[in-house]
């Protein structure tokens, strides 16, 4: 019986030293922990960067103060084929139809020369005032807009230049003023600057005035 108790307590000592002495596997984890995402590995959107010269043009134009006579105009879209096929079509004499051919717009005249327009308006314009030709000190006064043309159209006077459209009516006009190799429009509105054009046609012009006043 003493023998059977101390066989018992051997094994169970032998069991303790296996169990302490044996290599334990490091428990896996029920689940893998998530890596933080560091701030690198986002993308945030960057602010297209706009080139010098385009922030000096709209700089440019914001500081250019409104005139209620200048307009702009961009190149039209060209129309589809299919209106074409809408246009009215008349009979001829051999019985076909042909397109009946659009009417221009009427424009008694149009001459060519540059604008300038006259921001201060301290220079006089009257009888009394120099010849344009003799006003070289006064031209450094003025603001160049470029070569264009004048015409008139549906009784207004269109000065265009580029995509630049400045248009006055007859009813804002005090005066218009010929010299030598210029016109120059003479505003109600003392505040618009003063369209000065300098041209070699004005015989086109004072024709046109001249037929203006006999109808």
């Amino acid at each position: 019986m003493l023998f059977a108790a101390f066989a018992m307590i051997l094994v169970g000592v032998l069991c303790f030293i296996y169990v302490a002495l044996s290599p334990q596997k490091p428990k896996q984890p029920a689940y893998q922990s998530r890596k933080p995402q560091t701030q690198g590995q986002f993308r945030m959107p960057q602010t297209p960067s706009v080139s010098p010269q385009l922030e000096e043009r709209i700089r440019r134009e914001r500081s250019i103060p409104d005139d209620r006579h200048l307009s702009y105009s961009y190149p039209e879209e060209l129309t589809p084929s299919v209106v074409q096929k809408s246009e009215v079509l008349r009979p001829t004499d051999s019985g076909n139809l042909e397109l009946e051919p659009t009417p221009p717009a009427k424009s008694h005249f149009a001459i060519d020369g540059t604008l300038y327009l006259d921001h201060s308006g301290k220079l006089l314009f009257g009888e009394d005032s120099n010849d344009l030709d003799l006003m070289e000190d006064g031209l450094r006064n003025f603001k160049r807009v470029g070569n264009g043309n004048l015409r008139e159209e549906k009784g207004k006077f269109l000065f265009h230049s580029g995509n630049v459209t400045y248009t006055y009516t007859p009813e804002e006009l005090e005066q218009v003023v010929l010299h030598n190799q210029g016109i120059v429009f003479l505003l109600k509105d003392v505040k618009s600057p003063r369209p000065v054009f300098f041209t070699k046609e004005i015989d086109t012009f004072k024709e046109f005035l001249k037929q203006a006043a006999l109808t």
